[in-house]
């Protein structure tokens, strides 16, 4: 590829792990149509590791939390001389960035009071928006929805033997099996039978190894569900770092989710995903990798704006056998072996 242009275009990154996935492809796009233009990468703490493994992006710029981190950034970054702004977020703050910094165009939706902080104000048409999340970030960087979604170019290195070893994740002839519970999304999200449906794995697949993983804030989730599966399983919860987690995800040969960041993030790194839906639309959210299946309640009903605690959501997330996850994870796994 040749040298990069200076000044260049800033792209401001979404906030959560999961949409930062959905923005894979439309980056994936985009720098294939601006092979020669140089890409920086704005993203808050959480999610900034995360970019410097996503081809073409050239410098990934931490944004802090907080009002006067924000100004701070704003005003640094005004010397750099970028071309343009993508804002993929709908916040105030993702957009009063890019104005404090005097960037010349700023492109994104004009929501939550942004109307004077973008200038070049985009409105998605309703085909886009009945659509796939991830096409609404295609039309905020390519000004269409046009692209396939299922090839992100995300590809983490697979765990080596130094952290399989010190998450205690023993080597084998056996397939490894993540295992991610939990949801930032809460009860509304979390299906609770992920320890019955693993063991029935097991039974059927002599040598099989699980990795119950998740962050520090599920760490009595995962330590209960890892005890419920049984000496295969391991506890890898809040001991790794977000680009561990991804590469741990890498290396299974399958893995098991809710509707989540770590769904997302095995399914973009070309895993077999089975990821169980309550009510929340996987025509909006669901994984875009190759190979992701999706398991969801007989004749529910879907929708985009779930509460946590959602008593009909949590019913219909119960009302879905382990067998049936269990049967598409071995399927799964057949095809893989």
């Amino acid at each position: 590829m040749s040298e990069r242009r200076g000044g260049g275009t800033l792209l401001v990154s979404p906030n959560w792990l999961g949409d930062v996935v959905m923005a894979l492809p439309a980056v994936r796009r985009w720098r294939g149509a601006h092979p020669a233009t140089r890409l920086a990468v704005l993203a808050k703490p959480g999610v900034a590791p995360l970019w410097s493994w996503v081809a073409g992006v050239d410098e990934v710029i931490e944004l802090p939390r907080g009002t006067r981190a924000t100004f701070a950034t704003g005003l640094a970054l005004r010397g750099r001389g970028f071309d343009e702004a993508l804002i993929l977020p709908n916040s105030f703050r993702s957009a009063l960035v890019p104005w404090l910094a005097r960037i010349p165009r700023r492109r994104g939706t004009a929501t939550h009071a942004r109307w004077a902080l973008v200038n070049d104000r985009v409105r998605f048409p309703p085909e886009v928006r009945a659509a796939h999340q991830s096409r609404e970030n295609l039309y905020i960087l390519c000004g269409d929805a046009e692209g396939d979604l299922a090839d992100t170019g995300f590809r983490p290195p697979r765990a080596g033997a130094e952290l399989l070893g010190r998450l205690g994740i023993g080597a084998g002839e056996g397939p490894l099996v993540g295992v991610v519970p939990g949801a930032a999304r809460g009860p509304s999200k979390r299906w609770p039978f992920f320890a019955e449906a693993a063991r029935l794995v097991a039974g059927s697949v002599p040598g099989a190894r699980f990795a119950v993983c998740g962050g520090s804030g599920e760490a009595a989730l995962c330590a209960e569900v890892a005890r419920s599966i049984g000496p295969a399983a391991s506890d890898v919860a809040g001991r790794t770092t977000l680009p561990e987690f991804a590469s741990l995800l890498a290396t299974c040969d399958c893995v098991l989710c809710n509707d989540s960041g770590g769904m997302h993030l095995a399914s973009a790194a070309g895993v077999p995903v089975v990821a169980v839906f309550g009510l929340t639309d996987p025509g909006k959210t669901g994984p875009i990798g190759p190979g992701a299946r999706i398991v969801r309640p007989e004749g529910a009903r879907a929708s985009r704006a779930i509460a946590r605690d959602d008593p009909e959501a949590v019913a219909a997330l119960a009302s879905i056998p382990a067998s049936r996850v269990a049967a598409e994870c071995l399927d799964a796994l057949g095809r893989a072996r």
